[in-house]
Protein backbone atom coordinates (compact mmCIF):
# COMPACT_ATOMS: atom_id res chain seq x y z
CA UNK A 1 0.00 0.00 0.00
CA UNK A 2 1.51 3.41 -0.53
CA UNK A 3 2.58 5.01 2.41
CA UNK A 4 3.54 8.75 1.30
CA UNK A 5 1.42 10.77 3.96
CA UNK A 6 -0.88 13.38 2.53
CA UNK A 7 0.09 13.27 -0.94
CA UNK A 8 -2.77 13.40 -3.08
CA UNK A 9 -2.97 11.16 -6.47
CA UNK A 10 -5.18 13.44 -8.55
CA UNK A 11 -7.67 11.61 -10.94
CA UNK A 12 -9.06 13.67 -13.56
CA UNK A 13 -11.62 11.65 -14.94
CA UNK A 14 -15.60 11.59 -14.20
CA UNK A 15 -15.82 9.77 -10.75
CA UNK A 16 -19.21 8.94 -9.52
CA UNK A 17 -20.38 7.86 -6.29
CA UNK A 18 -23.43 6.40 -5.56
CA UNK A 19 -24.65 7.05 -1.72
CA UNK A 20 -28.28 6.90 -0.12
CA UNK A 21 -26.96 9.77 1.89
CA UNK A 22 -28.72 12.20 0.91
CA UNK A 23 -27.95 16.17 0.00
CA UNK A 24 -29.93 19.44 0.47
CA UNK A 25 -30.54 21.90 -1.82
CA UNK A 26 -31.73 25.24 -1.02
CA UNK A 27 -33.96 27.97 -4.00
CA UNK A 28 -30.58 28.82 -5.15
CA UNK A 29 -29.53 26.02 -5.87
CA UNK A 30 -26.41 25.57 -3.95
CA UNK A 31 -25.62 22.27 -1.63
CA UNK A 32 -26.06 21.40 2.07
CA UNK A 33 -24.92 18.46 3.44
CA UNK A 34 -24.97 16.71 6.83
CA UNK A 35 -22.00 17.77 9.14
CA UNK A 36 -20.31 14.52 8.87
CA UNK A 37 -21.46 13.80 5.31
CA UNK A 38 -19.75 17.10 4.45
CA UNK A 39 -16.34 16.09 6.55
CA UNK A 40 -15.65 13.35 4.40
CA UNK A 41 -17.17 14.72 0.36
CA UNK A 42 -14.62 17.18 1.02
CA UNK A 43 -11.96 14.94 1.71
CA UNK A 44 -12.32 13.16 -1.68
CA UNK A 45 -12.42 17.03 -3.32
CA UNK A 46 -8.65 16.97 -2.81
CA UNK A 47 -7.56 14.01 -5.30
CA UNK A 48 -10.95 13.84 -7.54
CA UNK A 49 -11.31 16.67 -9.80
CA UNK A 50 -14.41 15.72 -11.80
CA UNK A 51 -16.98 14.48 -9.13
CA UNK A 52 -20.41 13.49 -9.67
CA UNK A 53 -22.61 12.07 -6.43
CA UNK A 54 -25.67 10.57 -6.90
CA UNK A 55 -28.01 10.74 -3.81
CA UNK A 56 -31.49 11.65 -2.62
CA UNK A 57 -32.62 15.08 -2.72
CA UNK A 58 -34.08 16.63 -0.12
CA UNK A 59 -35.29 20.87 0.17
CA UNK A 60 -33.29 22.95 2.62
CA UNK A 61 -35.51 24.94 4.91
CA UNK A 62 -35.94 26.87 7.72
CA UNK A 63 -37.39 24.07 10.00
CA UNK A 64 -36.13 23.78 12.81
CA UNK A 65 -35.96 19.83 13.01
CA UNK A 66 -33.87 19.56 9.88
CA UNK A 67 -30.25 18.47 10.76
CA UNK A 68 -27.12 20.91 11.08
CA UNK A 69 -25.91 21.35 8.09
CA UNK A 70 -22.88 22.71 6.17
CA UNK A 71 -22.91 24.74 3.05
CA UNK A 72 -20.54 22.87 0.15
CA UNK A 73 -18.30 25.38 -1.37
CA UNK A 74 -16.14 23.71 -4.40
CA UNK A 75 -12.50 24.22 -4.49
CA UNK A 76 -11.23 26.22 -7.95
CA UNK A 77 -10.15 23.56 -10.63
CA UNK A 78 -12.74 20.63 -9.73
CA UNK A 79 -16.32 20.28 -10.53
CA UNK A 80 -18.82 18.49 -8.61
CA UNK A 81 -22.16 17.71 -10.33
CA UNK A 82 -25.14 16.12 -7.97
CA UNK A 83 -27.04 13.63 -10.18
CA UNK A 84 -30.99 13.44 -7.96
CA UNK A 85 -31.94 9.71 -6.89
CA UNK A 86 -35.87 9.16 -5.52
CA UNK A 87 -35.87 8.58 -1.80
CA UNK A 88 -33.80 5.83 -0.12
CA UNK A 89 -34.65 6.36 3.59
CA UNK A 90 -36.23 2.84 4.00
CA UNK A 91 -36.00 -0.46 2.98
CA UNK A 92 -39.58 0.14 1.59
CA UNK A 93 -39.31 3.64 -0.36
CA UNK A 94 -36.04 1.75 -2.02
CA UNK A 95 -38.18 -0.76 -3.37
CA UNK A 96 -41.25 1.38 -3.84
CA UNK A 97 -38.95 3.74 -6.18
CA UNK A 98 -36.30 1.22 -7.58
CA UNK A 99 -37.51 1.15 -11.49
CA UNK A 100 -37.15 5.25 -10.89
CA UNK A 101 -33.21 4.45 -9.19
CA UNK A 102 -32.24 2.51 -11.73
CA UNK A 103 -32.74 4.68 -14.86
CA UNK A 104 -30.99 7.40 -12.66
CA UNK A 105 -28.07 5.00 -11.81
CA UNK A 106 -28.16 4.10 -15.45
CA UNK A 107 -27.91 7.50 -16.29
CA UNK A 108 -25.65 8.47 -13.77
CA UNK A 109 -23.38 5.76 -15.01
CA UNK A 110 -23.15 6.31 -18.17
CA UNK A 111 -21.38 9.85 -17.30
CA UNK A 112 -18.73 8.39 -15.50
CA UNK A 113 -15.60 6.41 -16.04
CA UNK A 114 -15.06 5.32 -12.20
CA UNK A 115 -18.06 4.08 -9.99
CA UNK A 116 -17.76 3.96 -6.15
CA UNK A 117 -20.40 2.55 -4.42
CA UNK A 118 -20.74 -0.61 -1.48
CA UNK A 119 -22.69 -3.75 -0.60
CA UNK A 120 -24.90 -2.94 2.01
CA UNK A 121 -28.12 -2.24 0.04
CA UNK A 122 -30.10 -2.99 -2.84
CA UNK A 123 -29.35 0.92 -4.54
CA UNK A 124 -25.18 -0.30 -3.92
CA UNK A 125 -26.29 -3.71 -5.72
CA UNK A 126 -28.13 -1.77 -8.73
CA UNK A 127 -25.03 0.55 -9.13
CA UNK A 128 -22.19 -2.43 -9.08
CA UNK A 129 -24.26 -4.09 -11.82
CA UNK A 130 -25.12 -1.44 -14.01
CA UNK A 131 -21.29 -0.58 -13.75
CA UNK A 132 -20.09 -4.03 -14.54
CA UNK A 133 -22.72 -3.96 -17.46
CA UNK A 134 -21.58 -0.41 -19.26
CA UNK A 135 -18.07 -1.64 -18.87
CA UNK A 136 -17.03 1.10 -16.19
CA UNK A 137 -14.05 0.85 -13.63
CA UNK A 138 -15.58 -0.36 -10.66
CA UNK A 139 -14.39 0.61 -7.22
CA UNK A 140 -16.00 -0.97 -3.67
CA UNK A 141 -15.66 0.19 -0.36
CA UNK A 142 -17.25 -1.84 2.95
CA UNK A 143 -16.83 0.10 5.72
CA UNK A 144 -19.79 -1.08 7.62
CA UNK A 145 -21.51 -4.36 8.61
CA UNK A 146 -23.74 -5.67 5.25
CA UNK A 147 -25.93 -7.91 7.18
CA UNK A 148 -28.59 -6.93 8.88
CA UNK A 149 -29.35 -9.67 11.28
CA UNK A 150 -26.52 -9.61 14.55
CA UNK A 151 -26.66 -11.87 17.79
CA UNK A 152 -28.17 -15.23 17.99
CA UNK A 153 -31.89 -14.49 18.25
CA UNK A 154 -31.69 -13.55 14.30
CA UNK A 155 -35.48 -14.19 12.73
CA UNK A 156 -35.65 -16.73 9.71
CA UNK A 157 -36.81 -14.10 7.15
CA UNK A 158 -33.48 -12.28 8.91
CA UNK A 159 -31.33 -14.88 7.89
CA UNK A 160 -32.62 -15.66 4.39
CA UNK A 161 -31.95 -11.75 3.51
CA UNK A 162 -28.49 -11.94 4.89
CA UNK A 163 -27.92 -15.06 2.67
CA UNK A 164 -29.08 -12.89 -0.09
CA UNK A 165 -26.99 -9.85 0.90
CA UNK A 166 -23.73 -12.36 1.46
CA UNK A 167 -24.05 -13.41 -2.15
CA UNK A 168 -24.55 -9.88 -3.91
CA UNK A 169 -21.64 -8.73 -1.78
CA UNK A 170 -19.24 -11.58 -2.83
CA UNK A 171 -20.53 -11.04 -6.43
CA UNK A 172 -19.77 -7.24 -6.27
CA UNK A 173 -16.50 -7.36 -4.50
CA UNK A 174 -15.46 -10.18 -6.87
CA UNK A 175 -15.79 -7.63 -9.51
CA UNK A 176 -14.45 -5.18 -8.53
CA UNK A 177 -11.33 -3.70 -10.06
CA UNK A 178 -10.33 -1.82 -6.34
CA UNK A 179 -12.06 -2.93 -3.18
CA UNK A 180 -10.87 -0.77 0.13
CA UNK A 181 -11.89 -2.86 3.37
CA UNK A 182 -12.15 -1.35 6.79
CA UNK A 183 -10.66 -4.35 8.50
CA UNK A 184 -9.20 -7.77 7.52
CA UNK A 185 -11.92 -10.18 8.14
CA UNK A 186 -14.37 -7.79 5.73
CA UNK A 187 -11.45 -8.07 3.13
CA UNK A 188 -11.18 -12.16 3.92
CA UNK A 189 -14.84 -13.06 3.90
CA UNK A 190 -15.51 -10.68 0.89
CA UNK A 191 -12.31 -11.20 -1.14
CA UNK A 192 -11.50 -13.86 -3.62
CA UNK A 193 -8.08 -13.67 -4.98
CA UNK A 194 -6.82 -12.90 -8.29
CA UNK A 195 -9.55 -10.53 -8.70
CA UNK A 196 -9.41 -6.91 -8.36
CA UNK A 197 -6.86 -5.10 -5.91
CA UNK A 198 -7.88 -4.85 -1.99
CA UNK A 199 -6.92 -3.27 0.59
CA UNK A 200 -7.11 -2.85 4.50
CA UNK A 201 -7.77 0.86 5.04
CA UNK A 202 -9.67 2.14 8.43
CA UNK A 203 -12.12 4.72 8.41
CA UNK A 204 -10.44 7.35 10.16
CA UNK A 205 -12.38 11.00 10.71
CA UNK A 206 -9.98 12.93 13.00
CA UNK A 207 -7.95 15.92 11.10
CA UNK A 208 -4.29 16.49 12.26
CA UNK A 209 -5.26 19.61 14.34
CA UNK A 210 -7.65 17.40 16.56
CA UNK A 211 -4.70 15.22 18.20
CA UNK A 212 -3.80 16.93 21.21
CA UNK A 213 -0.37 17.68 21.85
CA UNK A 214 1.67 15.90 25.04
CA UNK A 215 1.62 18.81 27.22
CA UNK A 216 -2.26 18.91 26.65
CA UNK A 217 -2.74 15.26 27.06
CA UNK A 218 -0.27 15.72 30.39
CA UNK A 219 -2.29 18.53 32.14
CA UNK A 220 -5.91 17.14 30.81
CA UNK A 221 -5.07 14.18 32.90
CA UNK A 222 -3.26 15.72 35.97
CA UNK A 223 -6.36 17.75 36.47
CA UNK A 224 -9.08 14.46 36.05
CA UNK A 225 -6.73 12.57 38.43
CA UNK A 226 -7.85 14.58 40.97
CA UNK A 227 -11.87 13.83 40.09
CA UNK A 228 -13.42 10.33 40.23
CA UNK A 229 -13.42 8.57 37.09
CA UNK A 230 -15.70 8.92 34.49
CA UNK A 231 -16.70 6.88 31.44
CA UNK A 232 -18.45 8.11 28.47
CA UNK A 233 -20.79 6.24 25.75
CA UNK A 234 -20.68 8.43 22.74
CA UNK A 235 -22.84 7.01 19.38
CA UNK A 236 -25.94 5.56 18.03
CA UNK A 237 -28.12 4.81 20.69
CA UNK A 238 -29.07 1.41 18.97
CA UNK A 239 -28.80 -2.37 19.91
CA UNK A 240 -26.63 -2.89 17.22
CA UNK A 241 -24.39 -0.08 19.38
CA UNK A 242 -24.77 -2.31 22.16
CA UNK A 243 -26.42 0.05 24.19
CA UNK A 244 -29.04 -2.32 25.95
CA UNK A 245 -25.18 -4.12 26.97
CA UNK A 246 -24.16 -0.90 28.43
CA UNK A 247 -27.59 -0.42 30.32
CA UNK A 248 -27.70 -4.11 31.73
CA UNK A 249 -23.97 -3.73 32.92
CA UNK A 250 -24.73 -0.91 34.78
CA UNK A 251 -28.20 -2.14 36.35
CA UNK A 252 -26.01 -5.13 37.42
CA UNK A 253 -23.47 -2.49 38.98
CA UNK A 254 -26.48 -0.63 40.47
CA UNK A 255 -27.43 -4.36 41.97
CA UNK A 256 -23.76 -4.72 43.62
CA UNK A 257 -24.04 -1.13 45.00
CA UNK A 258 -21.04 -0.04 42.83
CA UNK A 259 -20.57 3.45 42.33
CA UNK A 260 -19.99 4.46 38.81
CA UNK A 261 -20.05 7.65 36.66
CA UNK A 262 -21.40 7.56 33.41
CA UNK A 263 -22.48 9.70 30.35
CA UNK A 264 -24.57 8.63 27.71
CA UNK A 265 -24.16 11.00 24.42
CA UNK A 266 -26.29 10.04 20.52
CA UNK A 267 -29.86 9.67 19.60
CA UNK A 268 -31.74 6.63 18.51
CA UNK A 269 -34.45 4.55 19.28
CA UNK A 270 -32.66 3.26 22.72
CA UNK A 271 -33.13 6.76 24.13
CA UNK A 272 -35.90 6.58 26.29
CA UNK A 273 -34.47 3.72 27.89
CA UNK A 274 -31.00 5.78 28.75
CA UNK A 275 -33.14 8.45 30.03
CA UNK A 276 -35.06 6.06 32.10
CA UNK A 277 -32.16 4.15 33.44
CA UNK A 278 -31.05 7.96 34.54
CA UNK A 279 -33.91 8.11 36.44
CA UNK A 280 -34.04 4.88 38.65
CA UNK A 281 -30.56 3.78 39.28
CA UNK A 282 -28.75 5.52 42.13
CA UNK A 283 -24.92 4.12 42.73
CA UNK A 284 -24.70 4.47 38.85
CA UNK A 285 -24.96 8.22 38.27
CA UNK A 286 -25.86 8.86 34.53
CA UNK A 287 -26.51 11.61 32.53
CA UNK A 288 -27.82 11.61 29.11
CA UNK A 289 -26.15 14.31 26.92
CA UNK A 290 -27.52 15.76 23.73
CA UNK A 291 -25.44 15.48 20.68
CA UNK A 292 -23.12 17.72 20.03
CA UNK A 293 -21.45 18.83 16.40
CA UNK A 294 -18.74 16.14 15.08
CA UNK A 295 -15.69 18.36 15.73
CA UNK A 296 -13.75 20.86 18.43
CA UNK A 297 -16.95 20.21 20.31
CA UNK A 298 -17.34 16.77 20.35
CA UNK A 299 -13.79 16.22 21.23
CA UNK A 300 -13.80 19.20 23.57
CA UNK A 301 -16.53 16.89 25.48
CA UNK A 302 -14.85 13.71 24.74
CA UNK A 303 -11.09 15.29 26.54
CA UNK A 304 -12.93 15.35 30.12
CA UNK A 305 -13.22 11.91 30.43
CA UNK A 306 -11.38 9.31 31.71
CA UNK A 307 -12.23 6.34 29.29
CA UNK A 308 -14.70 5.71 26.34
CA UNK A 309 -17.12 2.99 26.41
CA UNK A 310 -17.32 1.16 22.94
CA UNK A 311 -19.71 -1.91 23.81
CA UNK A 312 -20.68 -2.73 19.75
CA UNK A 313 -21.73 -6.05 18.73
CA UNK A 314 -21.33 -5.85 15.19
CA UNK A 315 -18.17 -6.51 13.35
CA UNK A 316 -18.35 -2.26 12.03
CA UNK A 317 -15.07 -0.38 12.88
CA UNK A 318 -15.96 2.17 14.95
CA UNK A 319 -14.43 5.83 14.16
CA UNK A 320 -15.09 7.19 17.89
CA UNK A 321 -11.97 4.81 18.98
CA UNK A 322 -10.05 7.10 17.13
CA UNK A 323 -11.64 10.39 18.23
CA UNK A 324 -10.97 9.04 21.63
CA UNK A 325 -7.50 7.90 21.43
CA UNK A 326 -6.51 11.63 19.77
CA UNK A 327 -7.75 12.88 23.19
CA UNK A 328 -5.36 10.44 25.29
CA UNK A 329 -8.76 8.77 26.46
CA UNK A 330 -8.64 5.09 26.52
CA UNK A 331 -11.58 2.68 25.45
CA UNK A 332 -13.06 -0.04 26.78
CA UNK A 333 -14.54 -1.26 23.87
CA UNK A 334 -16.17 -5.36 22.71
CA UNK A 335 -13.63 -7.74 21.08
CA UNK A 336 -15.26 -7.76 17.66
CA UNK A 337 -13.22 -8.08 13.91
CA UNK A 338 -13.98 -4.23 13.66
CA UNK A 339 -12.32 -3.17 17.48
CA UNK A 340 -9.24 -5.82 17.55
CA UNK A 341 -7.15 -4.65 15.45
CA UNK A 342 -7.11 -0.87 17.11
CA UNK A 343 -7.50 -1.40 20.81
CA UNK A 344 -4.31 -3.21 22.53
CA UNK A 345 -5.62 -4.64 25.22
CA UNK A 346 -3.96 -3.50 28.41
CA UNK A 347 -1.91 -0.85 26.56
CA UNK A 348 -4.27 1.49 24.83
CA UNK A 349 -7.32 0.19 26.71
CA UNK A 350 -9.47 -3.09 27.63
CA UNK A 351 -11.21 -5.71 25.38
CA UNK A 352 -14.36 -7.35 26.83
CA UNK A 353 -16.05 -10.22 25.19
CA UNK A 354 -19.08 -8.93 22.77
CA UNK A 355 -22.60 -8.84 24.39
CA UNK A 356 -21.71 -10.16 27.41
CA UNK A 357 -22.42 -7.15 30.09
CA UNK A 358 -21.24 -8.81 33.29
CA UNK A 359 -17.90 -8.73 31.57
CA UNK A 360 -18.59 -4.90 30.46
CA UNK A 361 -19.45 -4.77 34.18
CA UNK A 362 -16.50 -5.97 35.55
CA UNK A 363 -14.23 -3.88 33.58
CA UNK A 364 -16.48 -0.63 33.99
CA UNK A 365 -15.79 -1.45 37.62
CA UNK A 366 -11.95 -2.36 37.33
CA UNK A 367 -11.88 1.33 35.52
CA UNK A 368 -12.97 3.34 38.84
CA UNK A 369 -10.39 2.56 40.98
CA UNK A 370 -8.15 2.42 38.20
CA UNK A 371 -7.39 6.51 37.26
CA UNK A 372 -3.70 5.84 36.96
CA UNK A 373 -3.74 2.73 34.70
CA UNK A 374 -5.91 5.07 32.17
CA UNK A 375 -3.85 7.45 32.05
CA UNK A 376 -1.15 5.51 30.82
CA UNK A 377 -3.48 3.86 28.13
CA UNK A 378 -4.48 7.00 27.18
CA UNK A 379 -1.23 8.34 26.50
CA UNK A 380 -0.26 4.93 24.79
CA UNK A 381 -3.30 5.77 22.57
CA UNK A 382 -2.47 9.37 22.22
CA UNK A 383 1.16 8.44 20.73
CA UNK A 384 0.08 5.60 18.56
CA UNK A 385 -2.73 7.55 16.73
CA UNK A 386 -0.08 10.45 15.23
CA UNK A 387 0.15 10.13 11.74
CA UNK A 388 -3.26 9.07 11.53
CA UNK A 389 -5.71 11.56 10.02
CA UNK A 390 -8.73 11.95 7.30
CA UNK A 391 -6.36 13.25 4.90
CA UNK A 392 -3.98 10.89 5.59
CA UNK A 393 -6.50 8.48 4.67
CA UNK A 394 -8.25 10.08 2.04
CA UNK A 395 -4.08 10.15 0.66
CA UNK A 396 -3.85 7.07 0.72
CA UNK A 397 -6.92 6.10 -0.92
CA UNK A 398 -5.98 8.60 -3.70
CA UNK A 399 -2.83 7.08 -4.23
CA UNK A 400 -4.54 3.37 -4.74
CA UNK A 401 -7.07 4.42 -7.04
CA UNK A 402 -3.80 6.05 -8.89
CA UNK A 403 -2.05 3.45 -9.47
CA UNK A 404 -4.89 1.15 -10.71
CA UNK A 405 -7.20 3.11 -12.16
CA UNK A 406 -5.35 6.63 -13.09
Amino acid sequence: MPQTPNAFATLERPYLLVTHIPYYEDQRGDVWLTRLWHHDLVGHLSYLKDFIVCAPRLTKGSEADQPDLVHLDVPNGVRVRFVQLPPQATMLKALRFMPRTILAVWRAVGGAHIVHSGVSIPLYWVANFVARLRGRKLVIVVESQWRRGFGASRSSATRLYDMVVDAVARWSCSRADVALYTHEVYRDVLHRPGRGAAYVTPAIWINDSDVVDDNSAELSWARKALQPVRLLFAGRLEASKGIEILLSALRSLEARGVGVQIDIIGSGSNRPSCVQAAADLRCVRVEVLDPVPYGAPFFDLLHRYHALVVPSITDEQPRVVFDANAQAVPVIASNTDGLRPHVDHDRTGWLVPPSDSEALAAAIERAVASGPELRRMGLVALARTRGLSHTAMHSVRSQILKRHLG
